[in-house]
């Protein structure tokens, strides 16, 4: 792929961010339901075709509909100095293959409502007259919805049905909830790192609107626990310990890295020198977990393990190299 289609589609800011977590998502959906992994291969590589163009149609529409105001705001847009034609092109080339599933799925009337939704609320937060990004509450809903929600969702009907089995009500909840205030989080972290960016280009978005303090008050007390408790849901469900040794495991690697190098462990207020609680475990310890989990009912499933680490292993070497530096100190300090 050439260097500006690359620079255009954006691809390293959600390739492994947005995209391992929902295949977490998805290796759990198998796991609940005493299915290996490698067995509903398939669904994965569907799930991975339909979801990957509307995330590169998000950052396309995005940076499209951004031009203006990331100008009047001094920041970098990846559209700057290419034509309109060839952002419209881009972005009908991913709607188009959009399509190509809407038409496969066109007989499947909650997968095809689920992907149709995360593919309107992309539209909704982007793209004028809607423009839900400057409409305060509308924006961060539309963008959690749009980024976590629909797609994760997608994920694990796509599991149901390569399995031929029913969708569990209380799997879909536990994981929509997990899912959806994941992403309030991480849109509302966002634009309050943005907010003098959008302060200066004018654009009133949901942190633009309210107090910062009450924003983060609404994180950490609000949106938080609720995230918490569906990942209980999901642990529970899941029925195996070692999702739960993977989550110790990060823990006392957050714990090593905020009492050692003075790092801040944040829910969604910005900090200097921050990690965002819990975003590493989903998309680095969480997925290798549950593919420990289902190896050991499944052995084929170390092939899917080891495929999974060639594709995303940006958090896991990340984590590692932390742990060998942070023991290594400790290793020094004890002599």
């Amino acid at each position: 792929m050439r260097p500006d289609l690359t620079q255009a589609f954006r691809a390293e800011e959600w390739w492994e961010y947005k995209l391992a977590p929902i295949l977490a998502a998805m290796y759990a959906t198998a796991l609940t339901i005493d299915m290996a992994v490698s067995a509903v291969w398939p669904a994965l590589l569907i799930a991975l075709a339909a979801l990957v163009p509307g995330a590169a149609y998000v950052s396309l529409i995005n940076d499209a509909t951004d031009r203006a105001d990331d100008l009047a705001a001094g920041k970098p847009n990846r559209l700057a100095g290419h034509s309109r034609m060839f952002a419209g092109v881009l972005i009908g080339a991913t709607a188009g293959m959009g399509l190509v599933f809407c038409v496969l799925w066109r007989q499947d009337a909650l997968l095809l409502s689920l992907y149709l939704a995360a593919w309107v609320a992309f539209s909704l937060y982007s793209l004028p007259p809607f423009r839900w990004k400057t409409r305060g509450i509308l924006g961060v809903l539309a963008d959690a919805s749009g980024a976590h929600l629909f797609p994760t969702l997608v994920a694990v009907v796509v599991v149901y049905r390569q399995a031929d089995v029913p969708v569990d009500v209380r799997w879909m909840a536990a994981v929509g909830a997990w899912a959806f205030m994941n992403g309030l989080r991480g849109i509302l972290w966002h634009q309050l790192s943005d907010a003098e960016h959008d302060r200066r280009a004018t654009v009133r978005t949901f942190a633009q609107r309210h107090d910062a303090a009450a924003i983060g008050r609404l994180g950490a007390f609000v949106i938080f626990p609720i995230e918490l408790a569906g990942l209980a849901g999901m642990l529970w469900q899941m029925g195996s310990i070692i999702p739960l040794v993977f989550l110790g495991l990060h823990v006392l690697l957050v714990w090593g890295r905020v009492r050692a190098w003075q790092m801040h462990a944040v829910i969604v207020a910005p900090k200097p020198r921050f990690l965002i609680v819990l975003h590493e475990y989903y998309d680095g310890f969480l997925p290798v977990a549950v593919l420990c989990a289902t190896a050991l009912r499944h052995p084929a499933d170390l092939i899917v393990l080891a495929i999974h680490l060639l594709l995303f292993s940006t958090r896991i070497r990340q984590a590692a190299g932390d742990a060998v530096k942070l023991a290594a100190a400790q290793a020094y300090r004890w002599k």
